[in-house]
């Protein structure tokens, strides 16, 4: 006798997330600047929303999670309490300061960004995520994001500068 078919959770986030990373850029865009919209959120010129659907598409198992996991792109993020409090400590502070210094006069692209958070790195003698967390906290809100670097090439240097100035 045949069994009652059984609905997979798993296997339609998964078929989610496949057709996700296969859609057309364009109606990818457009269905997610529909979904900001019902969010209350507003997409600007800038950052290219293609750009950053290209940056989080693989990350995401579905249009709705893809939507709300950029909003800060297009606005100032709520910041994760508990990120911020394990992240934004005193002992941080320096090594963010002398980034920022750094990253207002840097070329404006992935690699220079990467070059100037390494050149921190070496220099107050820390790992990469003991500077890169606190930035993704400051500039996304929450701790994971894809590639800062990346991320903060899209957001652009003002949007950034601003961002992590909050933390003083």
């Amino acid at each position: 006798t045949p069994s009652a078919a059984q609905f997979n959770t798993e296997k339609l986030k998964w078929l989610n997330a496949h057709y996700i990373k296969q859609a057309d850029k364009q109606s990818l865009a457009s269905d997610i600047s529909l979904r900001l919209a019902q969010l209350g959120v507003t997409v600007a010129a800038q950052p290219d929303l293609s750009a950053v659907l290209d940056l989080y598409k693989e990350r995401a198992n579905t249009l709705n999670e893809l939507a709300e996991s950029i909003v800060y792109f297009y606005q100032k993020p709520a910041m994760d309490a508990l990120a911020a409090e394990k992240h934004l400590t005193d002992d941080i502070k320096p090594a963010l300061q002398k980034l920022t210094t750094i990253l207002t006069t840097c070329d404006w692209n992935a690699e220079a960004i990467h070059h100037a958070i390494n050149d921190v790195v070496t220099e107050f003698q820390l790992k990469f995520p003991k500077v890169a967390m606190p930035l993704r906290v400051l500039i996304c809100g929450i701790a994971q994001s894809p590639s800062i670097d990346q991320v903060m090439v899209l957001l652009g240097r003002e949007e950034v500068l601003a961002r992590v100035s909050t933390f003083k």
